[in-house]
């Protein structure tokens, strides 16, 4: 058999369920995880923050300015559909970083997978925008050679400077060779 074959083995954190929503990836021979992160729980408030507003503004006006029952409650399930729905989103996002590459998970029904090596990443960056600076919480781009953006991106997950810090360790230390331990 070859020594090279990949096995697969599945990540999870503390939250995962049995719905299915554990992510899956490969990985190599030798490849360790280092950290899987999720978005923050205020990732459901903060992510769509306009979009959220609004539908509570949109909400609050039909409760107020209509009568009858059923207006009312179209209202009410429609503020708390989008609010399950950003949950829901908030519970796809999966970021990994291995010894190997760095890696973003994002979909519910469309899966997003962003995986770059971590040999070719040659710049880290944390964003923090004043309500990220105020809540702890912050994003990190993961740039790879030869490209204008960012590849890979962790969307507001909490410590980020932390994961900054873990994170730029695996990038600058040096390749770690299979059978070199």
């Amino acid at each position: 058999m070859d020594a090279r074959r990949i096995t697969q083995k599945r990540i999870t954190t503390p939250e995962r369920t049995d719905s299915g929503s554990a992510l899956r990836i490969d990985l190599s021979e030798g490849e360790e995880v280092i950290l899987v992160v999720s978005p923050h729980w205020l990732y459901v408030l903060i992510d769509r923050f306009g979009v959220l507003l609004f539908v509570l503004v949109a909400g609050a006006l039909v409760w107020i300015f209509t009568a009858g029952l059923l207006p009312k409650i179209a209202a009410v399930l429609l503020v708390l559909g989008w609010i399950l729905w950003q949950f829901a989103e908030r519970a796809s996002r999966r970021y990994v970083l291995t010894s190997r590459r760095v890696v973003s998970i994002a979909g519910l029904l469309r899966q997003k997978v962003v995986d770059a090596p971590i040999a070719n990443v040659r710049q880290v960056t944390m964003y923090k925008s004043i309500p990220e600076r105020i809540l702890g919480l912050g994003t990190l781009g993961f740039a790879t050679a030869g490209t204008g953006g960012q590849d890979v991106v962790w969307r507001l997950i909490d410590r980020p400077g932390e994961r900054f810090t873990e994170a730029r360790r695996w990038i600058d230390s040096p390749p770690r060779r299979e059978g070199a331990e």
